[in-house]
């Protein structure tokens, strides 16, 4: 067993103080066994019930790995390839540009690398679960040109129609860039209905969770509710709150892009759900995908940032610190979750957390990072050191957008940058980032490193911000205000 570097649990004890995380639950697998399913804290704070291994939480964009392994099942049974253009089997699909549209395929979905921007589809698919409650500032949200008013997405046909009326540019030919898209994963939940005559939800549960054994995942929120322990949700209380997490018994359920971020698990599950990347497909001796799968799920295609990935539904390290590494994040309103396997190791984990936003990897990260013989603190992202600036900041200066309701400002100092966030679900001010080479900046936030990165047009001018997976475009100050009358080509 490789050597300690430090006590995890206490590692993960600092954390929830410091982010003021309600309850988390921390599952390891290792060289076989379930070697740690531990509770920190509680599932609901006011009636002092713990968080345990079979606490229900949400798993947000997690769930994306479990669609990703659903669509490889169908390509076992050569019901489709992942070369298979969209409108094969979705000949409603479209975008502003249909040419592009027709060279879409399901492996540019799985891999977000379709072309299609950052858009608010996802508070319109939400909107009912939250009502005339919105987990956001409604001011807030118009000014940044999200209508709060906007009729809900609920169907697969809404959504197809949502994207092919909406005023927005493709980011490029599909292939070129990787940015973040709910709506290509949710749309593959109506790949997987079309091509096998039933529900997304039954078809995972019949082909992945039942022979995984996974009693206690589920897309049913009528089902969650029923379960013994099933958590409460914290959330801050409003665009920008401080002072902690509020508990709310609001779920985000959104039919059209369940897909993509609606399965609510345990980690008792998970353990389970973490030994098909373990031991090549097979789950307590039963094969739920072919290892030909696996490895074709945790291969790395999409170029995310130096040294990291983007599989099926999973990114990729190829090499962290001499070992592969598989991981993948979720949040959403009261959840936060991450899960990491090293297969080459026979070694990976989860941990569920019921507080929004917080980063769910700092602790998981230190689990692994002590049995891999590493400090705790080992960062999940190689981040630069500050260097000095290759370019004149003054390039950098300008707002970066994104329909998701993302709004950077960005302004050039004499030696960093300064961003001010205005936006739906940031509104931080104040940001100090360090140049660290060629179009690279670092900070410090959150108790960690983080970076970000701008992009370049074919003639060299800055032209969008990387930031959170996704690409923001850039954009005059004089275009701003028809964000708010909804006028703004995204």
């Amino acid at each position: 067993m490789a050597r300690r570097t430090g006590d995890p649990a206490a590692f993960l004890g600092r954390w929830m103080r410091r982010s003021r995380t309600p309850g988390a639950v921390v599952g390891i697998v290792e060289r076989g066994h379930r070697a740690a399913l531990r509770g920190y804290g509680y599932r609901d704070r006011a009636a002092k019930l713990p968080a345990t291994p079979r606490t229900v939480f949400g798993l947000a964009s997690v769930t994306k790995s479990f669609t990703a392994m659903a669509i490889l099942r169908l390509a076992e049974e050569r019901k489709l390839s992942v070369r298979d253009p969209i409108v094969r089997h979705l000949p409603e699909f479209g975008t502003p540009d249909p040419r592009a549209s027709r060279r879409i395929t399901i492996h540019h979905f799985l891999t977000h690398t379709s072309g299609i921007p950052p858009l608010p589809s996802i508070y319109y698919t939400g909107i009912r679960s939250f009502g005339g409650n919105p987990p956001y500032d409604r001011k807030v949200a118009r000014r940044v040109g999200v209508d709060p008013d906007h009729a809900p997405i609920d169907t697969y046909d809404e959504m197809l129609r949502f994207l092919r009326t909406t005023r927005y540019r493709l980011l490029g030919p599909p292939g070129l860039h990787f940015s973040y898209s709910n709506e290509g994963f949710g749309l593959l939940g109506a790949v997987i209905e079309r091509v096998t005559g039933t529900t997304h939800e039954r078809f995972l549960d019949e082909a992945i969770l039942r022979p995984a054994g996974m009693r206690s995942t589920t897309f049913d929120p009528g089902i969650l509710f029923r379960f013994p322990e099933v958590t409460t949700l914290y959330s801050p209380p409003r665009t920008g709150g401080r002072g902690g997490f509020v508990p709310s018994q609001i779920w985000w359920e959104d039919t059209c892009l369940r897909a993509c971020g609606g399965l609510r698990s345990n980690v008792e599950d998970l353990s389970r759900y973490l030994e098909i990347f373990l031991h090549g497909g097979r789950v307590d001796g039963e094969r739920v995908l072919s290892e030909r799968s696996v490895a074709t799920m945790t291969s790395p295609y999409a170029r995310v940032d130096p040294g990291v990935f983007y599989g099926y539904g999973v990114e990729v390290r190829p090499d962290y610190h001499g070992t592969p590494l598989v991981f993948h994040s979720g949040g959403l309103p009261g959840v936060s979750s991450f899960f990491a396997v090293a297969p080459a190791r026979g070694l990976g984990g989860v941990v569920l957390s019921n507080a929004e936003g917080v980063s769910a990897a700092r602790p998981l990260m230190a689990e692994l990072n002590a049995r891999l013989g590493l400090p705790l603190a080992t960062e999940l992202f190689d981040v630069p050191r500050p260097a000095p600036a290759e370019r004149p900041l003054a390039e950098y200066d300008g707002w970066f957008c994104s329909g998701e309701g993302i709004w950077v400002r960005s302004t050039a100092h004499r030696d960093h940058l300064r961003f001010d966030f205005r936006g739906i679900e940031l509104t931080l001010r104040g940001l100090r980032l360090r140049p660290a080479g060629a179009d690279r900046f670092v900070t410090r936030i959150a108790g960690g490193r983080g970076q970000v990165r701008f992009e370049r047009d074919a003639r060299g001018r800055v032209a969008a911000l990387f930031l959170g997976h996704r690409l923001l475009r850039r954009r005059r100050a004089s275009e701003l205000p028809r964000a708010r009358r909804g006028q703004l080509v995204w």
